[in-house]
Parts: C-alpha cells; sequence; structure tokens
C-alpha cells in the first residue's frame, strides 16, 4: 500500500439508495475516505431511486458539503438496473465499480482489488461465504445458488461469482448496450466483459452485514424480473447472436 500511486487511475463508485436515511449519510463518508487512500481522483454517482424516507434530503445535504459526491433522483422506484444505468449516464472517470449503500464490500479492503489493475482488465469480487445476513434465510440462499449456477450454465463464462463488486474499465463500459433492467445488469457487465476477450482476475472478498434498514434485493418480482432478463439476454446473446462472442480468461482467486 504505501508504493501505491494515487494518481494513476481514477474511479468512479455507483450506488443507489431506497429509504436508506439510517446508512447514507455513513456510505457517503466512508466511501470518500476508503476511496482518497487509492486515488486523488474519484467521484461517487449515488442515486435515490424512489425514496419516501430522508434519504434525498440527507444526499443534498452531503452533495453540498463533497464536491466529488454526484446525486440523482428518481421519481418512482426503478430498481437495481435502472439505477446502474442512471449512473452509466454520469460516469466520467477510469474505473468504474459499485457497492451498495449498507456497503457489502468493505472498502477498508479496496486495495485488494485495486492493486490488480495494472496486469487484468476486469476484477472480480468472489465471495468467501453466502452466510452474511443477507443469506441467513434459506430462500435467499436457495435463490443465490440457484441464480449462480443458471447464469454460469447459460452463459458458459468460469466465473465463481457474478452478483458482486466488479472493477471494470471506463474504456470497455461507456460504450456497452444494456439489455437488460434487473438485477442481472450487473452479470451482464461482466459476462460482455468476458466476451470482448477481456481478462478478469477473482478476488476472494467477505460480503459484509447490513447494519441498519431493510434489505430489498429479495423480493419475489425483483427474483422474478432478473431471471427473466437472464433468459432474454440468452435468447439474445447465444440464440440469435445479437452479440459477437470473443472469449476472454478468467484468473481464479486462488491462482495468481
Amino acid at each position: 500500500m504505501d508504493s501505491w500511486d494515487t494518481s494513476k487511475y481514477s474511479f468512479s463508485l455507483w450506488s443507489w439508495a431506497l429509504n436508506e436515511e439510517s446508512l447514507v449519510e455513513e456510505f457517503i463518508e466512508k466511501s470518500i475516505t476508503h476511496l482518497s487512500r487509492v486515488s486523488d481522483d474519484f467521484e461517487i454517482i449515488l442515486v435515490d431511486d424512489g425514496s419516501t424516507d430522508r434519504t434525498w434530503e440527507i444526499m443534498q445535504d452531503c452533495a453540498r458539503k463533497y464536491p466529488c459526491l454526484k446525486i440523482v433522483k428518481h421519481e418512482m422506484n426503478l430498481q437495481y438496473g435502472m439505477s446502474i444505468r442512471t449512473c452509466h449516464k454520469h460516469a466520467s472517470k477510469d474505473i468504474v465499480f459499485w457497492n451498495t449503500v449498507d456497503m457489502f464490500l468493505d472498502t477498508t479492503k479496496l486495495m485488494d482489488f485495486v492493486k490488480y489493475l495494472d496486469s487484468y482488465d476486469v476484477v472480480q469480487g468472489v465471495r468467501m461465504s453466502r452466510r452474511s445476513n443477507t443469506y441467513k434465510s434459506p430462500y435467499r440462499r436457495l435463490n443465490s445458488v440457484v441464480n449462480y449456477y443458471l447464469i454460469r450454465f447459460l452463459f458458459k463464462v468460469p466465473l465463481h461469482d457474478f452478483q458482486n463488486t466488479t472493477l471494470l474499465r471506463w474504456s470497455f463500459l461507456k460504450d456497452l448496450k444494456f439489455d437488460s433492467k434487473s438485477a442481472f445488469t450487473n452479470p451482464e457487465c461482466v459476462i460482455k466483459a468476458y466476451y470482448n476477450g477481456l481478462k478478469i482476475k477473482e478476488v476472494q472478498m467477505r460480503h459484509m452485514d447490513r447494519k441498519a434498514g431493510k434489505a430489498k434485493g429479495g423480493k419475489i418480482n425483483t427474483v422474478l424480473a432478473s431471471v427473466r432478463d437472464i433468459w432474454k439476454c440468452w435468447f439474445l446473446w447465444k440464440v440469435l447472436r445479437r452479440i459477437e462472442i470473443k472469449e476472454g480468461e478468467v484468473v481464479p482467486f486462488d491462482e495468481e
């Protein structure tokens, strides 16, 4: 860490919030502190995805204090994939990654990812365990496992995790045309990176537990929207051949 050149890359952190008044300010302040350890130039793009509590008011207060914070408001809840699209419209830095407001990625460990950027096009987080608060219920664990194996089976991409932190180069991502609107948008980005022949490095990470508020990702309509997008994209990419597929390389977390 002492030898890392903080002028080497600029970073764009994307996130979105739905009724997260108890967490959003802490998320912003911690993210700024931890990003400043790896870069002199960064931005945080934060979307209020239709909150009805004080989330937007708190975001506005923070934006006045922190010039690096860009905030956008959705008047209604458009969910995960559309929030990524909104962030995409406002990004401007070299390296893009996303985190949830409950900070499932421990950004004190950000250097564990950043150090691979000189050698790899993409750095992909792999959860060490699926037994965080997010996955305590049998339903949530089953949904996570089924989602993973369905994606891996249909798209033939040899990753150990798809729904996780991904560091991507903006030079690749800026021209990406999204085919999904759900939580599958995150996997869509890393799958298309692989299909573009990019080199991906996996890094193990611990999924942080939510400290307050309520998780939103397990609602049945959210899950069904993701499954619909998985099958839709499989049909577009693998059956209709709407995209050119050039296999990339995945270096697993236990290999260098």
